[in-house]
């Protein structure tokens, strides 16, 4: 009779699998806020619709935009919470995912800082710089080998 291998969860592993279930909750809260008080901005900033940046936050919000948001928030905070459970339980897609998401999002921080915007360029370039290095750092130690192990289900040596 074989015994079961314990598989311990590496650190890391942890405190990025509860942000992950720490950020969907946030996002299904804000999700399920907006669409509980939608109707209660519109009528606030409707006492305001003489400037140009309210009449575009109005349009979001009588439009179905603010629907497109809503839905978006609660559908993205659903796959955070189950990404999170995943990688709290060693599922190999979970890493697939964390991996894929951490290089968009590097990339999507690439991209937003090489777009012509000289209003806040230091801002920018620090953002950017913080985004590489954290993608590059979370990348570079869901490599390591007994994070691999963890999420192949190797024992560790």
């Amino acid at each position: 009779m074989s015994t079961p291998i314990s598989y311990k969860r590496p650190l890391g592993v942890t405190i990025r699998g509860i942000l992950y279930l720490v950020e969907g909750s946030i996002a299904i809260f804000c999700g399920v806020l907006l669409a509980t008080i939608t109707k209660y901005i519109t009528t606030y900033l409707n006492s305001f619709s003489d400037k140009p940046e309210i009449s575009v936050l109005l349009n979001i919000f009588e439009g179905s935009l603010s629907h497109v948001l809503i839905i978006w928030l609660i559908v993205a905070g659903s796959a955070g919470i189950i990404i999170g459970i995943g990688i709290l339980k060693g599922k190999k897609w979970a890493w697939k995912i964390t991996i894929i998401q951490t290089l968009l999002n590097v990339s999507v921080g690439v991209i937003y800082f090489a777009l012509p915007n000289t209003s806040n360029l230091a801002g920018n370039i620090i953002g950017t710089i913080l985004e590489i290095i954290i993608g590059v750092v979370i990348i570079y130690y869901f490599y390591r080998p007994h994070v691999r192990a963890y999420f192949d289900k190797m024992p560790q040596q």
